[in-house]
């Protein structure tokens, strides 16, 4: 076997999540690494410490291997790639005891290849020059100085000699010493003092020059501190990009996929619409059918199939949602988390059958019933307006020949349910993280009496990041707003898996969803309804606020609506347009979303 073969890449991770933890990579098998916090990354940044890592952070390569070299290139990271603390543009030469670091203070690395080749060293770093201490050898002389004392005792009483004269000559001479001494002690004087005069002037001058410096330093700190006032404004204005929140936040919005069923309470029977047939000869037509009696019109709802004929009061859709925390909790539409308690517009059940029009069938005694074509959106507001969990409804049997033969009366084909109480159940409630093609099964938790926004429950494993909520409900005309949803008008990413189970090959193409991000600003907001004495004031758009954002739409409900300073302060709901004209988009506030992660009363 060669060296080659045995050959490993070494990866030490001296900083972050993974300190001390140790990645090999069989050279042979290893033509590139990645690094990230995608799914599928060779080394993936999962924990919420390593958030300064992207999605797609950073690439390493083989460049070649006979002989054997390496690179590490950004791939337009947030926060950066450092090698051995320089930043890095485009490929790089990495060598053997280089370290790697992923935006700063961020994870980091020590790369190494074990075991090592010969053409591979580390990298020579120039080294600070260190002055050694310095050791100096005094000699030590001591000098001995012998004093000799003579003492001597007077031995004869004779007298001593008279002093001498001093002379003329010796006086000057003694006169011309005193002089130069005077000279002297005069010069040491005046070059006293202007060694003075020299260390005081330049103390002055190194004082004055510091207060120059000092001076200089206040004013620019000054016109720094007035200049960033004047910016405050405008950076708190554009705060944090688009690009910012989606790198922060996709991973934390998540695509939800539904269905729910209509229920009648007394039997636990499911709900149907009425299947009609009506034509003579080949000019047959199939249509939902409504039944006008006493001049009110209803549903033609029953709990009988009919040999699977009539149509099934049942909703499939998808949604968005957002992680709150940690736990799994996820707020969204109550329209997703539970359709069957808001608006159901006859199109929301029978658009799955690609249904536009209905039969309104007044049935009359004796007589041939009377039958029209109408469209669904031109049915009556009560029918348009429907709650199925609220409002209910009236069952009738599904007899279609007494109808048409005239004999019975409307009256008589009411079951004795046909004042019916209603519920609805969730067939399927799914949620799928951005990059994953797994589905994870949701609860529905509770939703809001007085918004179209819900709280549903995953189980995970990990610990989930979730969204920074706003504290208050400050939301203003003209500020600048940021969605993040799954709209089905966008472009999808779909994973062909192909599997083989017991000898039988098959194959499943799956959703890989990815957030898209829309940019616009708050153009209206909603009033609340209020009531002074007699008079009620209520909007139309009620408790919302109006969006300039018309680019996404269906399939965006319940994602979140960021403002510029990165926080949730709403859920994005329902959107319309008028044939021919402009389109608008609304969102509930986050207060509704907040009151449902705290069903305690605060103390």
């Amino acid at each position: 076997m060669s060296e080659k073969s045995n050959t490993q890449i070494i990866l030490r991770f001296i900083s972050g999540a993974k300190i001390n933890q140790i990645d090999p990579f069989a050279l042979a098998d290893t033509t590139e690494i990645t690094f990230g916090r995608e799914a599928g990354s060779s080394v993936r940044f999962d924990d919420p410490k390593d958030d300064v890592v992207s999605r797609k952070h950073a690439i390493l390569r083989v460049k070649n291997k006979d002989p054997l070299s390496f690179a590490i290139e950004d791939l337009n990271s947030s926060n950066g790639t450092f090698v051995n603390g320089q930043q890095v543009h485009g490929e790089t030469e990495l060598l053997p005891e280089d370290t790697v670091e992923f935006g700063k203070g961020g994870p980091k690395f020590s790369f190494d290849v074990q075991p090592r080749p010969d053409n591979m060293a580390a990298r020579t770093r120039v080294m600070s020059a260190v002055d050694a201490t310095a050791t100096r050898a005094v000699d030590a002389k001591v000098t001995r100085a012998a004093a000799t004392a003579s003492t001597e005792s007077p031995t004869s009483q004779t007298e001593a000699p008279a002093k001498a004269a001093i002379g003329k000559n010796t006086v000057l001479t003694m006169l011309s010493d005193e002089r130069k001494k005077t000279s002297e002690v005069w010069k040491k004087a005046v070059a006293a003092i202007i060694a003075f005069v020299v260390v005081g002037g330049g103390a002055l001058y190194w004082r004055l020059q510091k207060d120059s410096e000092a001076q200089a330093a206040k004013v620019a700190a000054e016109a720094s501190a007035s200049a960033s006032q004047q910016l405050h404004p405008v950076l708190q204005q554009l705060g944090t990009s688009a690009g910012d929140i989606v790198n922060k936040y996709g991973n934390s919005t998540v695509w939800i996929t539904f269905s729910w069923r209509l229920f009648d309470k007394e039997t636990g029977r499911p709900i149907f619409h009425k299947a009609f047939t009506f034509g003579d000869g080949q000019q047959r037509t199939t249509l939902p059918a409504y039944l006008k009696i006493g001049g009110k019109i209803y549903p033609w709802f029953t709990t009988e199939d009919e040999e699977h004929h009539n149509y099934e009061v049942k909703h499939v859709a998808a949604g968005s949602g957002f992680v709150v925390n940690e736990q799994g909790f996820i707020l969204t539409n109550k329209h997703v988390a539970a359709g069957w308690m808001v608006q159901t517009e006859p199109e929301r059940y029978l658009g799955n059958y690609g249904i536009q029009n209905a039969f309104i069938i007044t049935p009359l005694e004796k007589k041939k019933p009377l039958i029209e074509v109408v469209s669904l959106k031109s049915l009556p507001g009560e029918i348009r307006r429907w709650i199925p969990a609220e409002d209910g409804g009236v069952l009738f049997n599904s007899r279609t020949a007494n109808v048409l033969s005239g004999s019975l009366r409307g009256t008589d084909m009411a079951t004795p349910s046909n004042n019916a109480s209603l519920f609805g159940k969730n067939e399927f409630l799914e949620v799928r993280f951005p990059g994953s093609g797994l589905s994870i099964n949701a609860t529905n938790v509770r939703e809001s009496t007085l918004a179209d926004a819900a709280l549903i429950k995953i189980d995970s494993p990990q610990a989930l990041t979730p969204v920074e909520l706003a504290t208050d409900d400050s939301v203003k005309v003209g500020e600048r707003m940021i969605v993040l949803g799954y709209p089905a008008i966008s472009t999808s990413t779909l994973m062909e898996q192909s599997s083989s189970e017991r000898g039988q090959r098959r194959s499943r193409v799956e959703v890989i969803p990815e957030p898209t991000v829309t940019e616009g600003i708050v153009s209206k907001l909603g009033v609340e309804t209020t009531q002074s004495g007699n008079t009620v004031v209520r909007g139309t758009l009620g408790d919302a606020f109006q969006l300039g954002i018309n680019t996404t739409g269906g399939g965006n409900s319940g994602g979140p609506v960021f403002n510029s300073s990165g926080k949730v302060v709403g859920l994005f709901t329902y959107g319309g347009c008028i044939l021919g004209d402009a389109c608008v988009s609304y969102a509930v506030p986050i207060k509704h979303g907040r009151y449902l992660l705290n069903p305690q009363r605060a103390q």
